[in-house]
Formats: C-alpha cells, structure tokens, sequence
C-alpha cells in the first residue's frame, strides 16, 4: 500500500490578510463594546430613576420643580421617573392621589417645606383620601371619589391664579370647580377662589342660600363695601363695631395649619387655635365686643 502524507494547507497573502483585518475588528469591537457598557449603565439609570434630594431641595424660582418646563431644564424627574417608579400612581412616589406630594410636603418626612395634612374622613381641614359628598356648606353639593392637594392645586402650575391681595399663584387652580362659578368669576380674592366649592358660605348676610333643600343664610363674607375699593373691609380697620363684614375666610379661620389642617384638638372648623371647640363665643368676641352690641 502506497502512503502520502497530507499536504499542509497553505493561504494565500490576500486570506492571511483579510482574516488579520477581521481579528483586528473584532478585537477593536470587544474593547469599545468594554469602554461602552459604563456610559450605557449610567444612561439607563440617568433616565430611569428620579433626581437626589439635594438637587431638588436647591432648585431656585418661584416654580421649582413646579412649571417652567423648557428645553434646557430638567425638573420633570424631581417627582417622575420613567422606568423605575417607585409608586404605581403616574410614575410617582406615590401609589395614590391620597399621599403624591408627600415626599416633599408632609409634615414630619418631606424634604421641601412642611404641610401640615390630615388624612382620612372625620378629621378637620381638607382631608386627604375624603371621598363622597361634600359637606353642607357647598350648594349644591359637589362628589370627589378621593380627596387630594390636586383638588385645589395644579402641580404643573398649568391654569392657575394669582389671587389679588397675594404676590404668587401658590399653584392654586384658577376654576377648582368647574361646575360652580356663583361667585368665582376668574380673578379676586381668597375667599371668592374658596367660595367656588363652599359656595353657601359665601355673600352676605341677607342672601338667601339652598342647602340641603333648604333656605339658609350666613355670615357676611364678601369683598366690596359701602362704595369702598373693596381691597379692605371695615374689620381690618375697625375692630369693635357691633357687626363686621369679613373679607377673607382666614379672618374667622386662623387655625396655624389652615387651610389644610386643624392644629391640636379636632371639631374647631379650622378657627383660632385656642378655640375649644365648644364655646364659640370666644371667637365671635374677637370683631363683636359686646360693649358695641344693640
């Protein structure tokens, strides 16, 4: 039998120098590839997560994280992230309407400024997660399925207003009900903007009111009087006469936390701090004297 030993498979220059080329690619891809994956990585977690909490508490302008959206800001990941939200309600914080703004503003735990909030349904102020109908004050009643801070602010400071006698829109809705506007018209003072869900207690004194079905009057509160600018009422000038108009809510309801809370002991409305919840007169005796009474 014959033997013929195997050839020895010989390339071409033009083969060895095309698989060279090819080694070296592919060499090149592998270190690039390496140096890529840290700013891939940081990227993902760049757009993913939210923004730290010194970078949000050092945020300058009236807005803050609130509005003023343009192209070379970056405020919108201070409250939202976009893969990795820690809540399931609109890539908050958050998993619910109820507690949103918390981890700014609640008392206590947010990193921002303090709110003094009430949660539930028989405690005082505007309760966060109240839902039903509302109370008697409002003609006619309004339906809220869970009482929250967007209820009376935008977030985004997107249609708000800047109320008359205050200097910034504290983010405030300009119509906050839409389906009421007796007295709200858009523009004037805080107790008008209030006055578009707590409608019966809004007007004067001899203004006839339906709540419940039934006629019903209430105090004065109202803006304008007896031909005056109507940017004063009487009582901020004249305390003691026998029977003051109040231009502002915040006149009789003085409460520290107002207008989201009532400080201390529960069942005052939100009136003077110092008000045991029982003997009202106490707050009557600060604008009716009753030295000044007929």
């Amino acid at each position: 039998m014959l033997f013929f030993p195997k050839r020895k498979s010989k390339l071409s220059s033009q083969q060895s120098s095309h698989y060279s080329i090819k080694a070296q690619v592919t060499t090149i891809l592998f270190v690039l590839t390496l140096l890529l994956i840290p700013f891939i990585c940081s990227t993902v977690a760049f757009a993913a997560g939210y923004l730290d909490d010194s970078t949000i508490q050092g945020m300058t302008g009236i807005d803050k994280p609130h509005g003023g959206y343009a192209d070379t800001t970056n405020k919108c990941k201070a409250c939202h992230a976009v893969h990795l939200a820690e809540g399931s309600y609109r890539l908050l914080r958050a998993d619910n309407v109820t507690t949103e703004c918390d981890y700014c503003h609640k008392t206590g735990t947010g990193i921002i400024s303090a709110i003094s909030r009430v949660d539930g349904t028989t405690a005082e102020g505007h309760t966060m997660g109240y839902s039903g109908s509302a109370l008697d004050d409002s003609d006619p009643a309004w339906n809220t399925a869970a009482f929250g801070c967007k209820d009376c602010h935008s977030p985004h400071d997107s249609n708000t207003v800047i109320l008359s006698d205050k200097t910034t829109s504290k983010l405030l809705k300009a119509d906050p009900d839409p389906g009421e506007a007796k007295y709200w018209t858009g523009s004037g003072y805080e107790s008008e903007w209030c006055s578009d869900c707590h409608s019966a207690n809004y007007g004067v004194l001899t203004e006839p009111k339906t709540v419940g079905g039934e006629t019903r009057y209430g105090h004065d509160c109202y803006v304008g009087l007896d031909g005056h600018s109507g940017e004063y009422e009487c009582i901020n000038c004249h305390v003691g006469f026998g029977a003051n108009p109040g231009k502002e809510c915040s006149f009789c309801h003085q409460s520290s936390g107002y207008p989201h809370s009532q400080s201390g002991a529960t069942s005052r409305d939100l009136l003077k701090n110092d008000f045991d919840g029982t003997n009202l007169d106490d707050v009557c005796n600060d604008c009716h004297k009753t030295e000044n009474l007929p």
